[in-house]
């Protein structure tokens, strides 16, 4: 009899730390220690920068002391291979966890254990410091980080509003996507705009800050070029539109004069996609209608914002009347979003900011275009979205099984998932984003680069090897490649891609979208 799968029992030889010449190696003895040194930095900063009218200052500043020791013993362990301890505080997923080691790892440590559990395990050793505290306990040391970078990003997030909420044409308060959409479902600027958001929706995964120890923000610029159009003589039909209006790549209704001469950063990109199974998922979604999509977040800042752009246009289409988002409840992998980061995004499109929060700036609003047009499209688009969130549209949820050490295969089965399994599977399509979900999607392990999707992810899929599990709809995972984990790709692609950069599979400039029907 086939024995369950488990964190000692993946259906491959999971990703190790053991390995020396692994990106798992290399994330826990160099990029982890980094990441946890700038918490230390953070907290520093922040309880030294406490008002001395705060009435619990005294009491905030033991605290944040007791967390820099605690932060820099995890540092000590970590760097030392040190075994993995029980965990201590309060949440409610402690039991869990410590179950998880109890079971699998009860003498292992940071490099024995699997790649994923002993990285899951280090964020949640990094809550526990924060936990054990009163007023720190809700405290995100990423924030700052995330608001950065968020901040560098104005440029692309003000292209894209314009082009979702300009009129283009005189006499009507219709945009470049709603004049896509407008013919229906089936019509060609439907699919035309589709094919054009699922690849905004990939290459905004290119920007995570843990991968960023020191985030350089000209290439997160660069990164985002991708979304723009490297043409700047594509015109939208109103004669009163931004010059910004032309620099997201819509394919500009079809007015593109030259369009093969006028390749965006998206087309040019698009052999970077090693695996694409970008029409299988649109013989999905043209069917659905008023359907409900779940979206299983990855980075906050950017990347969240463009996962707004593929729902809002989803929305439009009529494809989805309800747009489900699941985020981390507690600080993870640097930059996942959590429900605060949600609203706080939504937030900065049209909500004036309080005269003192950002000194640096003369606007009251955390973007700050010269251009009338542009600083519209910002208020609008906001505006909008938060109307989808007020009347029900969008729900942001969250569970503990996001940020617990089990991958996705545990999802229709494990005790603790089974309210999350019941709602999910009400669901007409998941999207799930980024590398760490596609990482937890195929349990982490090293199949072979051929191995079907499907096959990869377990009872989330229809394999020869598996049977799918009851309710599970159509998934697809939108990844820019960060770990060394590929699967789905034809024969001779790794071979070919080894000759050509050999670091393909972790360098963030390749992609796979993979689709379980």
């Amino acid at each position: 009899m086939t024995q369950p799968y488990t964190p000692l029992n993946p259906p491959q030889k999971a990703l190790s730390g053991q390995d020396k010449h692994s990106f798992g190696y290399s994330t826990l003895s160099t990029r982890l220690p980094v990441i946890v040194s700038k918490i230390v930095d953070d907290v520093y900063r922040s309880y030294h920068s406490l008002s001395d009218s705060d009435p619990f200052k005294k009491e905030k500043e033991q605290e944040a002391k007791k967390i820099i020791e605690l932060i820099g013993g995890l540092r000590y362990e970590l760097q030392r291979d040190k075994p993995f301890r029980p965990l201590t505080d309060k949440r409610e997923d402690v039991e869990e966890w410590n179950q998880a080691l109890a079971t699998y790892y009860p003498t292992s440590s940071w490099y024995k254990a699997s790649w994923l559990f002993s990285e899951c395990y280090l964020y949640r050793r990094i809550k526990e410091a924060f936990a054990l505290t009163e007023h720190w306990k809700d405290y995100d040391p990423f924030f700052q980080q995330k608001r950065t970078v968020f901040k560098s990003s104005q440029k692309a997030v003000v292209s894209m509003a314009v082009q979702l909420t300009t009129p283009v044409v005189p006499g009507t308060k219709l945009s470049v996507l709603d004049l896509k959409v407008q013919e229906g479902p089936d019509s060609k600027g439907t699919r035309d705009a589709f094919f054009e958001m699922v690849q905004v929706s990939l290459w905004g995964n290119a920007t995570d800050l843990s991968l960023l120890d020191n985030p350089d923000l000209e290439k997160v610029e660069e990164l985002q070029k991708r979304m723009l159009s490297s043409s700047t003589s594509s015109n939208a039909s109103s004669a009163n539109a931004s010059p910004a209006a032309s620099t997201v790549h819509l394919d500009q209704l079809g007015v593109v004069k030259n369009p093969e001469e006028h390749a965006s950063e998206l087309e040019k990109h698009a052999d970077k996609i090693l695996s694409n199974d970008s029409e299988l998922l649109w013989s999905k979604v043209k069917s659905l209608r008023n359907g409900r999509v779940d979206i299983i977040l990855d980075n906050a800042g950017f990347e969240l914002y463009v996962d707004f752009v593929i729902a809002d246009y989803l929305i439009r289409a009529g494809f989805a009347s309800e747009i489900v988002f699941h985020a981390k409840r507690i600080p993870w992998f640097v930059s996942d979003v959590m429900p605060a980061d949600f609203q706080w995004t939504l937030d900065q499109l049209h909500h004036p900011q309080p005269s003192s929060s950002d000194s640096s700036s003369s606007s009251p609003y955390f973007f700050n275009p010269s251009d009338p047009i542009e600083q519209q499209a910002l208020l609008a688009l906001g505006q909008k979205w938060q109307s989808y969130v007020d009347k029900g549209t969008w729900k942001i949820v969250s569970h503990e099984f996001w940020t617990s050490c089990y991958s996705f295969y545990h999802l229709p089965t494990h005790p603790s998932t089974q309210d999350l399994f019941e709602s999910m599977r009400q669901s007409d399509l998941w999207i799930f984003k980024g590398d760490l979900n596609y990482r937890k999607l195929v349990y982490d392990c090293k199949w072979p680069t051929t191995t079907p999707f499907t096959e990869a992810i377990g009872p989330l899929g229809q394999g020869e090897k598996n049977e799918k599990a009851e309710g599970v709809p159509t998934l697809v995972s939108f990844r820019t490649c960060k770990a060394d984990v590929v699967v789905g790709l034809a024969e001779g692609v790794e071979a070919k891609m080894d000759q050509i950069e050999p670091n393909w599979m972790v360098n963030g400039e390749y992609a796979v979208i993979s689709v379980s029907p």
